[in-house]
C-alpha cells in the first residue's frame, strides 16, 4: 500500500507535492481547533447538546460568505489569500484560553460564550479564505490525476488524523480537568458569476445531489460522537482511538476509491458509497446501551462509517472539478463550497435540537434521517450524467445493479480492500465474464 501511495505522489508535478505540504499542515491546525475534540471539550464543560449542534454549525454556515469573496480570490490571487486568512483564523482562536477566566468570573454559561466565539472567529476568517482552495488546486493538477491526488491528500490527512488522536486519547486521559483540552488548541498556534455556474444545468443537479449526500454524512457525524459520549458512555480516550482506528481504515482504502473514480467517473462510486453509508447508518440503532455485543459492533461501524464518509467527501469533491469550467473556476468552486456547507451546516443545529429534546430517541432518529437521505441521494445520481469521456451508468450494471443490493454491497467492500480498481476483478466473481 505505501510502496502504491509513493509512486502516485512521484506521478504528480511539483506544485501539487508543494501543496500536500500545505494541506498536512493545515490538516494538524484543523484537528486541534475543530475536530472532534471540540465537541469532548464542549460537552466537559457542560455545554448543552443544542447549543454543541450550534457550535458544529459554525464551521458550515460560515462558509456562506463565499458567495462575497469571489472577488478576493480574483484580486489577490489564490495563494496570497489562502495564506493570510489561514494565519488569521489560527490567531483569533487562541481567545479560547479565556474560558477559564470567564467561567471564574461569570459562571459556566459564560464559558460556553467563549468557546462560540472562539469557535465562530476561526470559522469566518476561515471563510474569507476558503474560496481559494479548489481554484488554487484546479490551477496546479492535471485533471487526468485528480482522483489520484485526492486519494493521496486524504490518506497523509488521515494518517496525521490518526496520530493526532492518539496523541489526544493520550493527553485526555491525563486527568479530568480542562488543561487536557488547552494543551491540544496550543499546539497550533463576485454575483453575477455565481448565477452563470448555478445556470449549468448538468453542474447544478450534480452540486444538488452532492448536497444531500453531504448532508445524510453530516447527520451521522453530528449525532455519532456524542452518542459514543453521552448513551453509550464511553471515555474521550476510548473515543478517540476509535477514530483514530477509522483514520487507519481511510487511510488504507481511499487509494482505492480514488483509482476507481477516475477509471468509471465519480458517480458510481458517490452511489455506492452513499448505499454503503445508509446502511451503517441504520446499524447505529444496534449500538444499544449496555448490549453485549455493542462493543464489538462499535468497532466495525465506526471505521467503515469513517471510511465510507471520508471516501465520500473525497469523490464528490473529484468530480465536482471535473465539471467546472476552465473560464469559470472561482465561481464553479465557490458555488460547491456555498451548496455543500449548507448542507454541512443545516443537521448540526437540527440534530442538536432533536438530541437535547428527545434524548436517546432524538439520536436514533438522526440515524434513520442519514440514512434516508443517502438512500435518496443515491438513487437519485442514477439520473446524472457521465463525466466527460466516461461510460454511462448503464453500461456500469455490473459495477452497480440496484436488483442486486447485496452483490452490489460487496463490490464496495471489494474496493475498500484494493481489488476494484484491477482490471478483470471489477467484482467478486466476475473475472473473465
Amino acid at each position: 500500500m505505501l510502496r502504491s501511495y509513493l509512486a502516485a505522489v512521484r506521478e504528480l508535478p511539483k506544485p501539487p507535492r508543494l501543496f500536500l505540504i500545505f494541506t498536512a499542515v493545515n490538516v494538524f491546525s484543523w484537528q486541534c481547533i475543530a475536530g472532534s475534540a471540540l465537541v469532548l471539550f464542549a460537552r466537559a464543560v457542560n455545554m448543552p447538546p443544542a447549543w454543541v449542534g450550534l457550535l458544529l454549525s459554525f464551521f458550515p454556515i460560515s462558509m456562506l460568505l463565499v458567495v462575497f469573496t469571489v472577488p478576493l480570490v480574483e484580486w489577490l490571487g489564490p495563494r496570497k489569500l489562502l495564506v493570510w486568512t489561514w494565519l488569521a483564523r489560527n490567531l483569533l482562536s487562541l481567545s479560547v484560553f479565556l474560558l477559564p477566566w470567564a467561567v471564574s468570573r461569570w459562571g459556566e454559561a459564560a464559558g460556553w460564550q467563549v468557546l462560540l466565539f472562539s469557535t465562530l472567529a476561526f470559522s469566518l476568517i476561515r471563510a474569507v479564505g476558503v474560496g481559494a482552495w479548489y481554484p488554487w488546486l484546479h490551477e496546479i493538477v492535471p485533471r487526468p490525476l485528480l482522483g489520484s491526488y485526492f486519494s493521496i491528500e486524504v490518506a497523509m490527512s488521515q494518517v496525521i488524523i490518526i496520530v493526532l488522536a492518539l496523541a489526544m486519547a493520550l493527553i485526555l486521559g491525563m486527568d479530568q480537568g480542562l488543561s487536557r483540552f488547552f494543551l491540544i488548541y496550543g499546539a497550533t498556534v463576485r454575483r453575477p458569476a455565481l448565477r452563470e455556474a448555478l445556470a449549468d444545468h448538468d453542474y447544478r443537479r450534480f452540486l444538488i445531489l452532492a448536497m444531500l449526500g453531504a448532508a445524510s454524512v453530516m447527520w451521522l457525524s453530528a449525532a455519532s460522537v456524542m452518542y459514543l459520549r453521552d448513551m453509550l458512555f464511553y471515555s474521550e480516550t476510548r473515543i478517540m482511538l476509535l477514530l483514530a482506528a477509522g483514520g487507519i481504515g481511510v487511510a488504507s482504502s481511499v487509494h482505492f476509491w480514488g483509482r476507481a473514480a477516475d477509471r468509471f467517473g465519480s458517480v458510481p462510486a458517490m452511489i455506492q458509497l452513499l448505499v454503503a453509508h445508509a446502511l451503517l447508518a441504520f446499524s447505529w440503532w444496534w449500538l444499544l446501551p449496555g448490549g453485549r455485543l455493542t462493543g464489538l459492533l462499535a468497532v466495525v461501524v465506526i471505521v467503515f462509517t469513517t471510511i465510507f464518509n471520508g471516501a465520500f467527501t473525497m469523490v464528490s469533491a473529484r468530480g465536482m472539478l471535473c465539471r467546472v469550467r476552465d473560464e469559470g473556476r472561482v465561481a464553479y468552486t465557490s458555488l460547491w463550497i456555498l451548496g455543500v456547507s449548507t448542507a454541512n451546516g443545516l443537521p448540526p443545529i437540527l440534530a442538536g435540537l432533536l438530541i437535547g429534546h428527545l434524548g436517546l430517541a432524538g439520536f436514533r432518529l438522526c440515524f434513520l434521517i442519514a440514512g434516508c437521505l443517502g438512500l435518496a441521494a443515491a438513487s437519485l445520481m442514477f439520473g446524472l450524467p457521465p463525466e466527460e469521456g466516461k461510460p454511462p451508468l448503464r453500461e456500469l450494471r455490473h459495477l452497480i445493479h440496484p436488483g442486486q443490493p447485496v452483490r452490489s454491497l460487496a463490490r464496495v467492500f471489494w474496493i475498500t480492500l484494493g481489488f476494484g480498481e484491477k482490471k478483470g476483478e471489477d467484482e467478486p466473481g466476475t473475472a473473465g465474464e
